[in-house]
């Protein structure tokens, strides 16, 4: 898979913690650092979406739900998204 560049602005402050940070847990390199840092991210959030979805599911009456109910709990996920951001 071809690698994406993206440039990112961190403060004086940032940047130097996570200099100082990547050394001290010995990655090869800041991007491999960043890499680890989305990789840590994207597995809360999937464990955010499966603990959200197993309390819907264990509140649900039997059955199949509707499209519009399935539309309702992915709008509402979306916006648990948002407002965590």
């Amino acid at each position: 898979m071809k690698a994406v560049t993206i440039n990112i602005s961190l403060s004086p402050e940032l940047a130097e913690f996570a200099r100082a940070d990547s050394e001290a847990q010995a990655f090869d390199s800041m991007s491999e650092y960043m890499r680890d840092l989305i990789r840590h991210r994207r597995q809360e959030q999937i464990k955010a979406d499966v603990e959200f979805l197993e309390k819907t599911i264990a509140g649900a009456p039997p059955g199949d739900p509707s499209d519009q109910e399935i539309a309702g709990l992915y709008h509402h996920l979306r916006s648990r998204r948002k407002q965590k951001a």
